[in-house]
């Protein structure tokens, strides 16, 4: 009697376990659902039933609860034969080895766009666990873009525009696309901190670095290198799109002093290096070719301001002093430097 007793309360204690459990894998956060192989010729795995599913994991499916069980997976878009997920499960079920892995998920299918898959054998079967890790990955995208933007302009900070740089040129050497790089920097900077103050400074960098912005396609990268520097990135740029760019940078930089949210006039210098497709060379080569052009185009820049100088100061005719001025307006449009 006593041994009928002990087994009594065996079997009671397991079954409150079982409640216990069961309990828990209901009302989990997690998705849970138990897959059974489908098996076709040869005793390939063709397919899995799922002989039991959670709450959680009913609604990630955008199903009600109950409506999972006796499904194959084939109905299921994101465990259907043929997806990458699908194959992993088989390997899982056939080698007996656990797997895990994030994955994108399409919202049509499933209420989440990002999903953490964990599946492992029992018994015949295999048991998956379906996190929803959406808010974690938005979390580290916002994480990631912030420590790759500027906080005062908005635009790529340093670290940010070599990154994606290296990896645009990466992407264009195996398109076979050509590529512009564009060094900038402001005028008479430290001037306009000392007469305005580091605010209007400040602000002047921000208006700037939107004008660039403005200037340029959505797809090219725009970075502040630190201080009054900036560099434009621009993949796949066909025609004289470096004039295309020069152009609408000044017409930008215009408009800017025109509205006269600034208390004085800014301006640039812009120099670039041009990056055939059949001659990519390296994002530190492109660097130095634009930040040569720049200096060449800076020092040519003030010779033809001291040349208009001395015009202005002599008693020559007007006309030497349009010439005078077209240099100098050509100076800011025209040239370029070639990485071969």
């Amino acid at each position: 009697r006593s041994r009928a007793l002990r087994q009594e309360r065996a079997l009671q204690t397991l079954r409150t376990r079982e409640r216990r459990l069961r309990l828990a894998v209901r009302d989990s956060e997690d998705g849970i659902v138990h897959l059974e192989p489908v098996r076709g010729a040869g005793g390939r795995i063709v397919d899995f039933l799922v002989s039991d599913a959670n709450v959680r994991a009913a609604a990630l499916f955008r199903r009600a609860a109950g409506e999972m069980e006796g499904r194959l997976a084939s109905s299921l878009a994101s465990l259907a034969s043929g997806t990458e997920l699908f194959s992993a499960l088989v390997r899982t079920a056939e080698e007996g080895t656990a797997y895990r892995a994030e994955m994108r998920a399409h919202p049509r299918f499933v209420a989440t766009s990002w999903l953490q898959v964990r599946a492992v054998p029992v018994d015949s079967g295999l048991s998956v666990s379906l996190t929803d890790i959406r808010d974690r990955k938005r979390e580290a995208a916002r994480l990631r873009r912030a420590s790759l933007t500027d906080g005062l302009t908005g635009v790529l900070n340093r670290r940010g525009f070599l990154t994606l740089a290296d990896e645009r040129l990466l992407a264009a050497r195996e398109a076979n696309q050509t590529a512009l790089l564009f060094y900038l920097d402001c005028d008479a900077f430290k001037q306009i901190n000392e007469v305005h103050g580091h605010q209007t400074g400040d602000a002047a960098l921000t208006h700037i670095a939107r004008a660039l912005r403005s200037a340029v396609r959505e797809t090219d990268l725009v970075g502040r290198m630190g201080g009054d520097e900036f560099t434009i990135l621009a993949v796949d740029a066909i025609g004289d799109c470096a004039h295309t760019i020069r152009t609408r940078i000044a017409e930008r930089l215009d408009a800017l002093n025109e509205s006269g949210v600034l208390p004085c006039a800014v301006s640039i210098s812009v120099g670039h290096a041009f990056a055939p497709c059949d001659a990519q060379p390296e994002l530190s080569q492109l660097l130095e070719l634009a930040d040569r052009d720049l200096l060449d185009r800076k020092h040519i820049a003030r010779s033809a301001r001291r040349a208009m100088d001395a015009i202005t100061q002599s008693t020559r005719p007007p006309r030497v002093r349009r010439n005078a001025e077209r240099v100098i307006a050509a100076t800011r449009l025209t040239g370029a430097v070639t990485a071969a």
